[in-house]
C-alpha cells in the first residue's frame, strides 16, 4: 500500500476533532441529549486513531478497519447533523472527509492484492531447499 500524508492527516485530524468534541459536548447542561453523539464520537476518534496507526505500518488489517470505520463515521456525521451549530457542521464535515480517505484505503489495497498474489510460488521453496542441500 502506498502512504499518502493527506490521508493520515485527515484520520488524525478526525480524531483530535471528535475526540475534542466529545469532551465540549460533556460540558453542555443538558448532556442528557448529548449522550449518543458524545459516544459516537469517542468511538469515531478511536476508530480513526487506531486506523492511522495501522495505515502508517501497513498493516494487512487497515482495509478491514477502513470499512468499520467508515460505518462509525457515517453514524457520526449523521448523529451531529441533527444539532444546529458550527461546531457540529464542522465535526460532520471532517467525519465526511474521513470517510472518502477509507474508501481511497479499500481502493488501494484492492490495487495492491492484484499486483502481489496472494499465494508464494513453489518455485521459491524449491530454490531455498536446494541451496540448502547444495551448502551440506
Amino acid at each position: 500500500m502506498i502512504w499518502k500524508k493527506n490521508i493520515y492527516d485527515t484520520l488524525t485530524g478526525c480524531a483530535t476533532l471528535c475526540d475534542s468534541f466529545a469532551t465540549e459536548c460533556s460540558r453542555h447542561e443538558d448532556i442528557e441529549n448529548w449522550y449518543r453523539s458524545i459516544f459516537l464520537n469517542l468511538d469515531c476518534a478511536d476508530m480513526c486513531r487506531q486506523l492511522a496507526m495501522l495505515y502508517v505500518r501497513g498493516s494487512e488489517n487497515t482495509r478491514l478497519l477502513a470499512s468499520a470505520c467508515i460505518e462509525v463515521c457515517e453514524k457520526c456525521a449523521q448523529e451531529v447533523l441533527q444539532f444546529e451549530n458550527d461546531r457540529c457542521q464542522q465535526v460532520y464535515a471532517m467525519c465526511q472527509q474521513t470517510i472518502h480517505c477509507c474508501v481511497s484505503i479499500l481502493e488501494m489495497s484492492g490495487q495492491t492484492n492484484a499486483v502481489h498474489p496472494a499465494t508464494t510460488p513453489m518455485s521459491l521453496f524449491y530454490g531455498i531447499d536446494l541451496r540448502e542441500t547444495l551448502y551440506n
